[in-house]
């Protein structure tokens, strides 16, 4: 395949997994029930200039936005209304009509608190960009919030881009990963990106540190700009999601790894390199966190979000009856985190969009293949050391990420909170794990090219093509009851 042709291909699959994204975006009415309403919340006040100062009900402003336009099909059943039907969506009536249910429906909404407010600032000012962006180009109203969930448009294309450039980067010469990872990032059905979130900039941020570790990885003086990119990278990481903090260590630990040697030999490349990579990163997160300190309490505004939310933390001798130590609980974990961030977690009419069947694919081929790559890291001929460690961190760094939610998991009493819960005390919602998409993307493709690559080497593209045709397939089959909605944009 020709360099062009090559980067045509690639091309096409960031427009169309910007066109997924748009059309699934557009079809889902407001506000899932994945905290969207929350994070409408803080991009409001962020467009104000505003940054929360505490654990607040929800802002009036926000309210106005929230109450004409929320649809019930989330969480409801139809049943539950007159007629077994929804009702007719607020904004495509009169005010006059509807009056005593827009009172109605903004008290119950006004009780609720914000308790994603101490959460990083990066997602949420660039939203609120976007969304006067989208203003000074005259949208109003529900077109209006429809753009703020557009910005995922770009951001995934983005993130398609970076999938290919991580796999042309580690091996140029495979033919097999430079399409297979931007492919299965590509087409990926997770329906965290159909939504106002913040844990779609992750994969964004990650990836782009992780781009960052593989130059470190690979040469043996690493520069003053090397460096100073490393630490913002490492910063927009941190200022997105504090989920992703597995992620950055996994990334400071490969580079300490790869700089010991070359500070023994005492080049100057490392003295001015990792200065600055510290200085980038230290300053922006360190400004956070002084700032969160000073106003929720602590350095991640964790203590207080956890006793707004009911729980409490368990003595440590608790933490082993976890029921994720014994072979059903750690089945259930992995079963509901790994389908969690294939697929999402959204419901509909109170149910969660999925497939068993896909469901049975997405858990089983994760953990197989991960074994799979992990297995042809150690025992397959003809790979560098510089493409065993990059796909050995990559792996690592999901690892690790996984580790991290099971660790929470089983530090926490969670009294009456829905999810996690006490009857289900697992932090299973794949979202936070969107970081490691990138990574994730990587080390699946190798393990599908150690598995048929011998029998033929074209055999790697074909199964994940076919792979990605069930991916797709599924997710149409799944998510094609929201397009019925009078909510989504295609009501307009």
């Amino acid at each position: 395949m020709t360099n062009r042709r090559e980067l045509a291909l690639i091309w096409f699959f960031c427009l169309a997994a910007a066109l997924r994204v748009f059309v699934f975006s557009a079809g889902f009415p407001f506000f899932s029930n994945i905290d969207e309403d929350l994070h409408f919340d803080l991009i409001t006040q962020y467009s104000h200039g505003h940054v929360p100062r505490t654990f607040d009900l929800l802002k009036e402003e926000s309210l106005t936005w929230i109450v004409p336009y929320a649809s019930p099909e989330f969480l409801a059943r139809p049943d539950q209304f007159p007629g077994a039907k929804f009702p007719a969506p607020l904004w495509k009536q009169s005010p006059a009509e509807v009056e005593p249910e827009i009172a109605a429906t903004k008290a119950a909404w006004s009780t609720e608190i914000n308790f994603e407010s101490s959460q990083p600032p990066l997602y949420y000012g660039l939203a609120s960009v976007w969304w006067r962006v989208g203003e000074y180009l005259g949208l109003a109203g529900l077109q209006s919030l429809y753009w703020i969930r557009f910005l995922n448009v770009p951001l995934i294309a983005i993130v398609v881009w970076l999938g290919y450039v991580t796999a042309r980067t580690i091996a140029p010469e495979r033919v097999d990963l430079r399409i297979g990872v931007p492919v299965l990032v590509a087409f990926i059905p997770q329906n965290v990106f159909y939504a106002m979130n913040n844990d779609v900039l992750s994969p964004v941020c990650f990836g782009v540190l992780f781009l960052c570790v593989l130059q470190w990885l690979r040469t043996k003086t690493p520069s003053f700009l090397l460096g100073a990119l490393t630490g913002l990278a490492i910063a927009a990481t941190y200022l997105t999601k504090l989920s992703n903090l597995p992620l950055i260590a996994i990334a400071l630990i490969a580079i300490i790894a790869k700089l010991v040697p070359v500070i023994r030999q005492k080049s100057r490349g490392a003295v001015i390199g990792l200065p600055a990579l510290v200085l980038c990163a230290a300053i922006p997160i360190a400004a956070w966190a002084i700032w969160t300190r000073y106003q929720f309490g602590d350095l991640t505004g964790s203590t207080a979000k956890i006793t707004l939310l009911g729980w409490t933390r368990k003595p440590f001798a608790d933490w082993w009856q976890h029921p994720i130590f014994s072979p059903q609980g750690f089945r259930v974990f992995w079963w509901d985190l790994s389908t969690s961030f294939w697929r999402g977690e959204v419901k509909w009419h109170s149910q969660r969009l999925r497939w068993p069947v896909a469901d049975g694919f997405y858990a089983l081929s994760s953990l197989a293949l991960l074994g799979v790559a992990l297995v042809g890291l150690r025992k397959q001929a003809g790979i560098s050391t510089f493409q065993r460690q990059a796909i050995g961190i990559a792996a690592l760094s999901f690892m690790v990420s996984v580790g991290f939610l099971g660790l929470l998991s089983i530090q926490f009493d969670f009294g009456n909170c829905v999810n996690p819960s006490r009857a289900h005390p697992y932090f299973t919602s794949g979202r936070l794990l969107s970081g490691a998409l990138i990574p994730f993307a990587l080390f699946y493709v190798y393990g599908i090219a150690c598995l048929f690559r011998r029998i033929n080497a074209a055999l790697p593209i074909i199964v994940l093509a076919v792979i990605v045709v069930f991916v797709t397939t599924s997710e149409i089959l799944i998510n094609r009851v929201v397009f019925a909605s009078k909510h989504n944009w295609f009501n307009l």
